[in-house]
C-alpha cells in the first residue's frame, strides 16, 4: 500500500467529493483529490468499510454503531451531547481514557464536546479554537457543568495567530495534545509542529482523521511507523475513520518516518 501512496499534499489544497453523486452518496465511496508537484493526485475510498488510507475496522468495532447512530442523530439536535464524549474513533477513546486521569493538562487545538470529556476527566484544558461564537459555547457548558471555576482556557485564533498561541505556552507542560482543529483556519501538519514541543516526554500527542490526506504530511513528519493506529467508526461520524496517537519522547529522540 505504501508503494502506491501518493505524494504527501504539501498545503491545505485537498478536496474530497463524489464523482458519482448519488451513487457514490449511497456507498460512502469518496474521492479525494489534490494537486501535487506538476499533476493531480487522486484516491478513491469506500468509506462505510475502509478510512482514507485503505485500513479496515476491526470486526469488533461493529459494537460502537449504535453508539455512532445515536450521538448522530442528538447531535442535529445539540451541538454539546447530554454525555460529552470526543469525536474521535471509538476504540481511541477508550485509549484515551487510560492517558487523561485528575490534573492531566490537555492542550486542544479544536475543542468541543472533547473539552468537556476532558473536564469531566479531572484536566485541566487550554483550546485554541477559530470560532469565537462556538468558543463562547464551550465556555458555557463548561460553567454550567463544571462551575465558575472550571480549569479551562479557550484562546480564540486561527493560522499564524494560532501557531503563535501555541507558541507562547511553555514548552513540556502538557501531558496530553490533541490535534483536531479545522485544516480550512489551522492546518493540523502546523498544529502539530506547534503542539509538540509543548507536551512533555512520555506524553501523548493525538491526531484525528490522520487517515485523511490532509493530515498526512503531519503523520509523516511524526513518523508513519511510530504511531498507534485506530480505525474504526467515531461518535455522529457514520463512516469508517481514523485516529493515531505519537509517544512524546524527548526531542532529539523523535525520528519521523517517511514510510
Amino acid at each position: 500500500m505504501n508503494d502506491q501512496r501518493p505524494p504527501d499534499p504539501t498545503e491545505n489544497n485537498v478536496r474530497t467529493f463524489y464523482r458519482r453523486p448519488l451513487l457514490d452518496r449511497l456507498t460512502g465511496r469518496y474521492t479525494v483529490a489534490w494537486q501535487s508537484e506538476s499533476r493531480v493526485a487522486t484516491i478513491r475510498r469506500r468509506n462505510r468499510l475502509e478510512d482514507m488510507e485503505g485500513f479496515r475496522p476491526a470486526w469488533s468495532s461493529l459494537r460502537h454503531l449504535p453508539a455512532t447512530v445515536r450521538s448522530y442523530l442528538e447531535a442535529r439536535r445539540r451541538p454539546i451531547l447530554r454525555r460529552p464524549v470526543p469525536f474521535l474513533v471509538h476504540e481511541a477513546i477508550e485509549h484515551l481514557a487510560t492517558l487523561v486521569r485528575p490534573g492531566a493538562r490537555v492542550l486542544e487545538f479544536g475543542g468541543g464536546n472533547s473539552t468537556l470529556w476532558f473536564l469531566a476527566r479531572g484536566a485541566e484544558v487550554v483550546t485554541i479554537e477559530h470560532s469565537e461564537e462556538w468558543a463562547a459555547h464551550v465556555r458555557a457548558a463548561a460553567v454550567e457543568r463544571h462551575g465558575p471555576d472550571a480549569p479551562l482556557r479557550v484562546v480564540v485564533a486561527e493560522g499564524s495567530e494560532a501557531l503563535a498561541a501555541a507558541n507562547a505556552l511553555d514548552d513540556a507542560s502538557f501531558d496530553v495534545a490533541l490535534i483536531d482543529c479545522m485544516n480550512a483556519h489551522t492546518w493540523r501538519r502546523d498544529a502539530v509542529e506547534a503542539a509538540l514541543p509543548k507536551v512533555a516526554p512520555g506524553g501523548t500527542l493525538c491526531l484525528d482523521n490522520s487517515d485523511h490526506p490532509n493530515n498526512w504530511a503531519a503523520v509523516t513528519w511524526l513518523g508513519r511507523d511510530a504511531r498507534q493506529r485506530f480505525t474504526g467508526y467515531a461518535p455522529m461520524c457514520p463512516v469508517v475513520t481514523q485516529t493515531s496517537f505519537w509517544e512524546v519522547r524527548a526531542p532529539q529522540a523523535r525520528t519521523s518516518s517517511a514510510a
